[in-house]
């Protein structure tokens, strides 16, 4: 095996790692919810903390990859990720209420969102190397590896498997596979002597501001989606409880679907033209499975809906990884300019649910799941033009 396939290979079991402890999470929170007696509330409160932790390393990342190499942190937020999984355990047996679960959750998250900008920093490498796209389907092995962790963490919680343990397997697995697969991890590009130290905390400027807000419009609309696409179907075209979760089960294949065959439709249409293309059609879907929705009877209601968010998840499946890839070679040095469109996206995927929650309250949910197919299509008027390269 050549030395970029290696190191393809290397890259691709990161992400699966990565999704693959995230997913497993899931299926075990109202087991902790309720070993902690928590309310409603209070377990929103926690499950803030993933996102907010992140938020505050993935601007960092950025320069530490810049100082010491993509791969060489890769490799290190690797096993600090799955070590720092481990407190999550230990608050839900310990008993210490929703501010221990908090701070281990914020750890969880920080660790999360530094191991997202160094893995996709050397995944450019990596697809620099190749000379066209291979990001997308990086992304979605991301996607197979919660999959995967979603049903190891629902037979763990089904057989009382303690937490710890689950997160003690599963970590060390994905650590004896990968961490010696991690030496094929390729060096960055070198960057010229000229130029500039990068700032300790990466934020969008020139070229980056629009891939920034293009990334927070795409994530925003993928966190709306997970949050709210259910209720939608729910308790506003009257499907059953089975139903319900149907259209976010088929967002979630065609997202995977898409990444999986995205670096082909990336190589063939350049970044920026697939990323209009893309998100005018995924926006344009949820837009017209909406209108059937709403103006047709029960019976066409709901699969109309859900075939609007199919439509949605195949749209937006390959923008995030496209523009990841794009901010990546707008300088000499990528790991910074993904952290500073990445902090946008996570911050979209963060609040998105909240947005769309204040303006179901002053409207309808109705109403407001249309600012899903505004945010959707954004990427539209953003992403026009290749961005001059930075010095």
């Amino acid at each position: 095996m050549s030395v970029p396939r290696r190191a393809r290979l290397a890259v691709a079991l990161t992400f699966a790692a990565n999704g693959s402890v995230f997913g497993s999470w899931a299926p075990r929170v109202p087991e902790v919810k309720a070993a902690l007696d928590l309310s409603d509330g209070m377990l929103g409160l926690a499950l803030l903390a993933p996102g907010a932790g992140s938020l505050l390393t993935l601007p960092l990342a950025g320069g530490i990859a810049a100082r010491w190499g993509s791969g060489r942190t890769t490799r290190w937020a690797l096993v600090a990720f799955f070590l720092s999984s481990l407190p999550i355990a230990w608050a839900a047996a310990s008993g210490g209420g929703v501010a221990a679960l908090f701070g281990a959750l914020l750890l969880f998250g920080a660790a999360m969102g530094a191991l997202d900008v160094l893995m996709n920093a050397q995944g450019i490498t990596v697809e620099q190397s190749y000379g066209r796209s291979v990001l997308s389907s990086f992304h979605a092995v991301f996607s197979l590896g919660a999959l995967g962790g979603t049903v190891v963490g629902s037979l763990a919680a089904a057989h009382h498997v303690p937490l710890l343990w689950q997160f003690v397997v599963l970590g060390a697995s994905w650590l004896v596979v990968v961490l010696p697969l991690s030496a094929a991890f390729l060096p960055d590009p070198p960057v010229p002597d000229d130029t500039p130290r990068p700032p300790v905390f990466a934020v969008p400027r020139g070229p980056l501001i629009p891939l920034a807000v293009a990334a927070f419009a795409v994530l925003l609309a993928e966190g709306s989606t997970a949050d709210w696409s259910a209720v939608l179907l729910r308790d506003s075209l009257g499907a059953g409880p089975a139903a319900a979760g149907a259209a976010f089960a088929a967002f979630s294949a065609t997202m995977t679907l898409g990444r999986l065959v995205g670096d082909r439709v990336l190589t063939r249409l350049g970044r920026r033209r697939a990323v209009r293309w893309f998100a005018g059609f995924g926006g344009a879907g949820l837009a017209a499975g909406l209108l059937v929705a709403e103006s047709a009877g029960p019976p066409v209601a709901v699969p109309a809906a859900v075939v609007g968010f199919l439509l949605l998840g195949a749209g937006i499946s390959i923008t995030f990884p496209a523009l990841l890839a794009e901010a990546g070679v707008t300088g000499p040095r990528a790991a910074p300019a993904i952290a500073a469109v990445s902090s946008g996206g996570y911050f979209g995927f963060l609040v998105g649910p909240t947005v769309i929650g204040g303006l179901a309250e002053l409207t309808s949910l109705d109403v407001a799941i249309w600012f899903v197919v505004v945010m959707a299509m954004l990427p539209v008027l953003l992403v026009r033009h290749r961005a001059p390269t930075a010095g």
